[in-house]
């Protein structure tokens, strides 16, 4: 399953990559950022500033662009999305979080998450793309929010250990909520591949013709929920888990 996945992903990389060959006018673009990101998973409490800032760790993306708004005869689309090619590393230490945090159980419990994520997808920009993208001495003219979709591979490894005698081996060291009657218990630490659907929300500045420097607000949203190790056995774990984070960077336009 996990090689089936990758397949899917590198057939629909090498279509958009076909498809931009096959135009004439084009312009690349690559970027460099760093950022804040938070696991919003089965450590702590869903919604809590504590447990979100809490288990808080670090992102890194290189970003690859391609657009063809310099095209003489660019239709809306060419004019207003560009195509992104997303690589990326995150990783966090997870703790548990929340009024059932001094249980010993899961005060002595702590994990990690790291993840090294391909993605792939479009950016829209309600402004246009400008077609020369020259730098303006008016602030308006170098702005130029966006918004962005992406489906992702994600190559993750997490992992939990407890501080009491015998560890997370020891039954009596698990909180119930990770425990079942059936083989099924709620924690697995094996390394998993998981697909994602990526959303961002940002703004490019423009420093001069070939540079660019953004924000952006991101979402990661997962089809699994062990990507933290863990997955509460019952009714109530009703979500798989997703993330947010929030990076600055920079991009440099080649012609």
């Amino acid at each position: 399953m996990k090689f089936f996945k990758i397949i899917i992903l590198i057939v629909f990389m090498c279509l958009f990559v076909r498809q931009a060959e096959a135009q004439t006018f084009y312009e690349h673009e690559v970027s460099l950022s760093a950022g804040l990101f938070q696991l919003r998973s089965d450590y702590g409490i869903s919604n809590d500033s504590e447990t979100n800032f809490g288990n808080q760790g670090v992102a890194f993306s290189l970003n690859y662009y391609y657009n063809t708004a310099a095209r003489r005869s660019a239709s809306y689309f060419q004019q207003h999305f560009k195509y992104r090619l997303n690589l990326s590393y995150s990783t966090v230490n997870l703790e548990h979080f929340g009024p059932d945090a001094d249980d010993p159980r899961l005060a002595s419990m702590e994990g990690s998450y790291d993840n090294f994520s391909i993605g792939n997808g479009f950016e829209y920009y309600p402004l246009g793309i400008k077609i020369r993208r020259i730098y303006s001495s008016n602030f308006l003219d170098n702005f130029s929010p966006y918004g962005g979709m992406a489906f992702g591979v994600n190559f993750v490894t997490p992992d939990a250990t407890s501080s009491l005698p015998g560890g997370l081996g020891n039954p009596d060291n698990v909180f119930p909520t990770f425990l079942s009657e059936s083989s099924s218990n709620g924690i697995d630490l094996e390394n998993l591949v998981s697909l994602s659907l990526n959303f961002q929300l940002g703004a490019r500045y423009k420093i001069n013709d070939k540079s660019d420097i953004f924000l952006e607000s991101s979402w990661m949203f997962f089809d699994s929920d062990f990507v933290d190790g863990l997955s509460p056995v019952g009714p109530q774990n009703k979500n798989d888990d997703w993330s947010w984070g929030i990076n600055v960077g920079y991009t440099y336009i080649f012609f």
